[in-house]
């Protein structure tokens, strides 16, 4: 399989970066730390990937955004930690102590201390918030999330006059089982997996409609509280308990987000379920993950790795419909960015946001808005619909 393309590029460890000929770098090390022209974005794990390909191509050989650029690129850091999109976590194999998460660093301009990186939606809306100084830091987030009314009132605050909010793409939470051998029924719906996760409903012989099932303990995992997913999920559940939110119960365990291993490495791979995003999994089934155990080589490439889990997509025993949530990829940045009069590339025309998320003058013309960036929009998984919301909350 080829290697995502992009233009005289180096991959950040978990980040997705473009960069300059290596005479223009200002700072010691071997990742590219963004200069004072480049565009800056931060987000959330769930849409990273459709951000990615956009701006630096996809493995089938399409170009994207930064092949084109000429002095100024759009560098966008990924929330996790490493390509393979994993979290990061200290080595207890030399240790002998339980592992515990890292909370690993970037440098967002070059000249600058590594800083924190961004994991997810909400902490990307948050940090874009904490950019107040006279130099902008972070350009524009990606999110799963929309701001938040309280967010609108401060960035308003902070004289952005508001956020402006692009969607990018839509996607959709299911819940995803072991491929091989699950103990699971076809389908689960939201009444379902509100008993599940409250406890109400232990063993899968419980579920109404499959008392001939397994009698074994169900293994019900979900994402970081922090996580669009999660959040999403939780939304669900208390609309099917009465605008209550659920208590979760304490078997109840805390997994990574759209991380295929919470189930197959689960005790019993068999009982286990998750929230899972459906967009992240089709990027898995396209072979674009390959196993990172391997060394790189141009002839014998790693072999691509199999995420192992399914979603369920048939009928509930309750007769409801099957679980499927729909969630949307956005692009948030400051308004007062999209009003800006520098231009994104000496002798251009148009600013940063103008040419890649938001032109009311042309609106077909900026990138993200174009059939062809789509199609790599498309390539991650996601169901590109590119539109322009403006301010919402």
């Amino acid at each position: 399989m080829k290697h995502k393309r992009s233009l005289l590029a180096l991959s950040l460890v978990g980040a997705t970066a473009t960069l300059l000929p290596l005479l223009g770098v200002a700072q010691a090390g071997a990742d590219y730390a963004p200069q004072p022209g480049d565009i800056v974005g931060v987000g959330g794990d769930t849409p990273q990937f459709a951000i990615d390909f956009g701006l630096n191509g996809d493995t089938a050989g399409a170009a994207g955004f930064n092949s084109t650029a000429t002095v100024n690129r759009v560098v966008d850091f990924d929330a996790t930690a490493d390509g393979n999109a994993r979290s990061a976590y200290t080595n207890s194999v030399t240790t002998g102590v339980a592992s515990t998460a890292l909370n690993p660093t970037d440098v967002l301009r070059a000249g600058t201390s590594p800083v924190q990186r961004v994991s997810s939606s909400g902490n990307a809306i948050t940090a874009l918030l904490a950019d107040t100084g006279a130099t902008e830091t972070i350009n524009y987030v990606f999110s799963a999330s929309l701001p938040t009314t309280a967010q609108q009132a401060t960035a308003a605050t902070n004289g952005w006059d508001y956020l402006h909010v692009v969607e990018i793409g839509t996607d959709a939470v299911q819940i995803a089982v072991d491929k091989t051998a699950t103990n699971a029924p076809s389908g689960l719906s939201a009444a379902e997996l509100l008993s599940i996760y409250d406890g109400s409903v232990t063993k899968w012989n419980q579920l109404p409609g499959n008392s001939a099932g397994s009698s074994d303990t169900i293994i019900p995992d979900i994402p970081p509280s922090s996580s669009s997913i999660y959040k999403t999920f939780i939304a669900d559940l208390t609309t099917a308990n009465g605008g209550t939110a659920p208590v979760l119960a304490s078997d109840v365990k805390t997994v990574e987000q759209n991380d295929p291993t919470a189930i197959t490495s689960a005790s019993t791979p068999a009982d286990a379920i998750v929230p899972f995003s459906a967009a992240r999994l089709s990027l898995w089934n396209s072979s674009y993950f390959l196993n990172s155990s391997d060394p790189y080589s141009v002839a014998s490439p790693p072999p691509a790795l199999t995420a192992g889990i399914s979603l369920l997509v048939g009928t509930p025993g309750d007769t409801n419909p099957v679980y499927s949530s729909p969630i949307t990829d956005y692009v948030i940045f400051r308004q007062t960015d999209a009003a800006s009069a520098t231009a994104l590339e000496p002798g251009g025309t148009k600013n940063w946001v103008e040419s890649l998320f938001s032109n009311p003058a042309s609106p077909t013309s900026p990138y993200f808005a174009r059939a062809a960036t789509g199609a790599l929009v498309a390539a991650s998984g996601v169901t590109w619909n590119y539109q322009d919301l403006g301010d919402v909350a």
